[in-house]
């Protein structure tokens, strides 16, 4: 029996390239409530300690697993959603009718979404059934046949990740600036940096990127493509050390503020 979403509306009509590189984070549900909070209130929720290592995304998509046995949408992709803000609360702030649960005291993003709008067809996994996260563009998820297509293979984030690991840097993950995710970020003397990857960038001003950051701590945001990271690595790896001793040089060792993890 197919779970009704009223919301939910027709595919929309992406009809330039630059839309269909927008990227995709790929959320496992397995319980009717995350997915009804999700459809009626706008919002999805990802434990803290299992994100993956990338949940900034400009949509989300969700994959039903077998709990939606007799559902059309079990073992299936069939509706995605706009990103519109991210949010750090505990599972208590978030749940305030749970608050005896065991883990009401554990962080959790809360994605704030657009309205759903539905795969026609559905996009089925055929084979593979221990899906976790996958992050993907809005390209492959709107033509892709079976979820296994999703994968992206030399993703320049992690090439990224791993040249920053190689140069003796301390990549972090995940930390929210203005109620937006930025894919790494680095500690400096001076605030921090974050970097986002990208495809297209956006054109901002640093001034601009700048006053997007919160008052209380001092950031500088820079924003990577994906064709500059597989294009041009040391480009980039320049800039990004250019940004770090404007911040005062990097600092590899702060703790990091309660409620987040490296």
């Amino acid at each position: 029996m197919s779970t009704p979403y009223p919301d939910a509306r027709p595919e929309a009509l992406y009809s330039d390239a630059e839309a269909r590189r927008r990227t995709v984070l790929v959320a496992v549900v397995n319980n009717a409530d995350d997915m009804r909070r999700a459809a009626s209130e706008g919002w999805y929720r990802i434990p803290q300690r299992r994100a993956p290592q990338r949940i900034g995304a400009d949509y989300l998509a969700f994959y039903q697993t077998g709990a939606f046995k007799g559902a059309p949408e079990a073992h299936a992709i069939s509706f995605y959603a706009a990103t519109r803000r991210y949010r750090l609360l505990t599972r208590r702030e978030l749940l305030p009718q749970e608050p005896d649960h065991p883990r009401a005291d554990e962080y959790y993003f809360r994605v704030e979404l657009g309205p759903f709008q539905r795969l026609d067809p559905v996009l089925p996994s055929a084979t593979l059934r221990r899906i976790t996260f996958i992050h993907t563009t809005l390209e492959r998820l709107l033509h892709a046949q079976d979820v296994r297509e999703l994968f992206v293979q030399d993703d320049p984030f992690l090439k990224l990740w791993h040249a920053l690991r190689a140069n003796r840097l301390r990549p972090l993950k995940n930390r929210l600036v203005d109620n937006r995710p930025v894919d790494i970020t680095l500690r400096a003397r001076g605030g921090n940096l974050g970097i986002v990857c990208g495809d297209p960038a956006p054109a901002a001003t640093l001034a601009q990127e700048r006053r997007l950051a919160p008052r209380s701590e001092q950031w500088e945001v820079i924003w990577l493509s994906a064709a500059a990271i597989e294009q041009d690595l040391e480009g980039c790896l320049r800039r990004i050390g250019s940004a770090l001793i404007n911040l005062g040089g990097s600092v590899l060792n702060r703790p990091a503020p309660a409620g987040e993890e490296a």
